[in-house]
């Protein structure tokens, strides 16, 4: 087995900084708790001599802790491009080596992207006054292209500093576009927004990026909860290492709260309870790390779905896209509104849900407990690491978006998406230009003969799926149409090659036939489906049907999986490629009861509240 690489440590400069103290933190609040990672913060647009620098490279690696420096090039001394110079830069490459990974820079896509108006006023950048926001940008594609832009501006001087990796810390899904302007270790700053999503994302952006790995930045005093003295906010730290453990992290930084407590008009120092449960947390997380041997590769995942291109969602923030705050077009609809559909994920359906079906309720989590959020525009070399692929906020199409999506298929991808997300125009509000027909038949088997209409009609499944997902059918058709919550879009299309899976349906007699509105499409290997609305998954007269069909992929995917595991909604789970199964219980209050169950028999574990276990099968 091949044993992954784990870093975590500490940050230091988050509430204050002493150049001469910087190697007896570095010693008490790293190396004597036997960790192995350092995040140093200089001032912001103040300047440290150079000398300080390669002093505490020199004793980093010395003691074998790898670092990054935080904002050196972001915020850097007035009248510079950032904190080092290039000099010294090589002289830390020369003296510490693999043990210096580089700069980071921190949450881009929340300060530049998705914040409210007041924000600015802080001084963000270089210079108090360098981030004024345009809001006037006429589509999505130039707000898309104005935020590379401004990102690369603090990459391209990493690059000509030559510095080894730049890592870009995110605390919303908008990571994607950090990688594209050329960062190269994608982090998440925990727990700004639902970390699971941003986790899933983060981790498919350094497999679709190939980075050489990704983080964790457990911002925990700002963003685990404001009453610092709740206990379960204690708690929470404990999940947030855990969880993001078990989800393949592999470089973790506590930002503060073991040295210091100082936001929200609270004050506490080291030697209080507060910072000390931060202090016991850290070291639990420690011993287990020196205990266990997580194999390398990350969690199996068969499904991913996809951040469309341009998405703006950010998950954390202000809810205008692209920091148009004036326009009441750019805030967040039903494309936006469509990311809702993850935070079900880890929940069981209901009981008196009809759509569920099986032995048992495999409902909450897919195939080996993990899932990735990937780009659309991903390589589709990438595309074909997963069984399935789910559409979910906004996304314009491009031809070779297109392309990669029908080879994808075409080798044996189960593809699931609606005609929302076939469209090219990359403005909001804006009339639909969809894919051509000849197009659209070669993936979806169908053409479309009419602009969307609205219509409020249920919904009458199939019996038999393409996709052997197991839908709410009968054998007649004798029955209520189902899923009628509101007037949708409906994009009338005719048939040429593809399956009519669901019907538009206003009778419970099957006295004609019904429009085809979930169309399924067998393309080389593969499956297509559509949804024949020019709605987004959002829309809330669509919502419970689109999360009908995810949560059936959800479920099929655990159902054909060759470990199936099974306990109630508070389980988190990831399989790793040695067999190795790590099993998590986000409950705070009571246990809960696991069965394993694999072709040669099954299993059973016990999960005390908040434990983390490992099982080898």
């Amino acid at each position: 087995m091949n044993k992954d690489t784990i870093l975590s440590g500490i940050h230091i400069g988050e509430h204050s900084f002493d150049p001469d103290a910087v190697i007896e933190e570095i010693q008490t609040r790293c190396i004597d708790k036997k960790m192995n990672f350092v995040t140093i913060r200089p001032p912001m647009e103040e300047s440290v001599p150079q000398e300080y620098f390669i002093k505490w490279a020199k004793f980093l690696a010395e003691n074998k802790i790898y670092f990054v420096f935080l904002f050196a090039v972001q915020h850097p001394p007035k009248d510079a491009d950032c904190h080092l110079t290039k000099e010294t830069i090589a002289e830390i490459k020369r003296i510490a080596g693999n043990y210096f990974i580089g700069d980071m820079l921190g949450e881009t896509g929340s300060s530049f992207a998705c914040k409210f108006p007041g924000y600015y006023n802080m001084g963000l950048g270089k210079g108090k006054d360098d981030f004024i926001p345009d809001c006037n940008i006429p589509d999505m594609e130039v707000a898309h292209l104005k935020y590379i832009d401004y990102v690369s501006k603090f990459i391209e001087v990493g690059k000509q500093l030559e510095m080894p990796e730049i890592i870009s810390t995110e605390a919303t899904n908008l990571n994607k576009y950090n990688l594209e302007a050329g960062t190269t270790i994608p982090a998440l700053e925990l727990m700004c927004g639902n970390p699971e999503i941003l986790v899933s994302s983060t981790r498919g952006l350094a497999r679709v990026y190939d980075s050489i790995m990704w983080g964790t930045y457990i911002a925990h005093e700002w963003y685990g909860g404001m009453r610092h003295d709740d206990a379960l906010k204690k708690k929470r730290l404990e999940l947030a290492y855990k969880y993001a453990y078990l989800a393949g992290s592999q470089m973790f930084c506590l930002e503060s709260g073991d040295e210091a407590i100082d936001s929200y008009g609270y004050q506490y120092d080291s030697n209080s309870p507060v910072c000390q449960d931060y202090q016991r947390v850290l070291a639990e997380f420690t011993e287990f790390l020196h205990k266990d041997e997580r194999p390398s590769g990350g969690p199996k995942t068969k499904i991913a779905f996809v951040q469309g291109n341009h998405d703006a969602w950010g998950g954390w923030g202000g809810s205008s896209l692209w920091n148009q705050f004036q326009r009441p077009e750019w805030g967040h609809n039903e494309a936006e509104y469509s990311w809702r559909l993850l935070e079900e994920i880890g929940k069981k359906r209901d009981w008196n849900d009809i759509a569920n079906f099986g032995e048992r309720d495999l409902s909450a989590l897919p195939a080996y407990g993990m899932y990735d959020i990937i780009p659309a525009e991903a390589p589709k070399e990438k595309l074909r690491q997963y069984d399935y692929l789910i559409f979910v906020g906004w996304n314009s199409m491009t031809d070779e978006i297109y392309e990669n999506l029908l080879d994808y298929v075409t080798n044996g991808g189960k593809l699931l998406m609606t005609a929302a997300h076939l469209n090219y125009n990359v403005a909001r509000n804006s009339k639909l230009m969809l894919l051509d027909n000849q197009r659209l038949e070669r993936l979806f088997g169908c053409h479309f003969d009419a602009e969307a209409a609205l219509t409020n009609a249920g919904v009458k499944f199939a019996l038999n799926s393409h996709a052997n997902l197991n839908y709410p059918g009968t054998k007649d058709k004798v029955c209520d149409p189902i899923y009628s919550s509101g007037y949708i879009s409906y994009i009338k299309c005719n048939l040429t090659r593809g399956y009519p899976v669901a019907e538009l349906s206003q009778s419970f007699l099957n006295e004609q036939e019904g429009l085809p509105y979930i169309i399924e499409n067998k393309v080389g290997r593969g499956i297509a489906t559509l949804v024949c609305s020019a709605n987004y998954p959002g829309n809330p007269a669509l919502y419970p049907l689109y999360r009908t069909i995810v949560r059936e992929i959800i479920t099929q995917s655990a159902r054909n999986a060759d470990i199936r595991v099974t306990s109630n909604g508070a389980l988190r789970y990831a399989v790793y490629d040695t067999g190795k199964i790590y099993l998590l219980n986000t409950d705070y209050d009571f246990p809960i009861d696991v069965l394993i169950e694999t072709k040669s028999g099954t299993h059973r574990e016990s999960l005390a509240p908040l434990e983390l276990k490992s099982v080898i099968l």
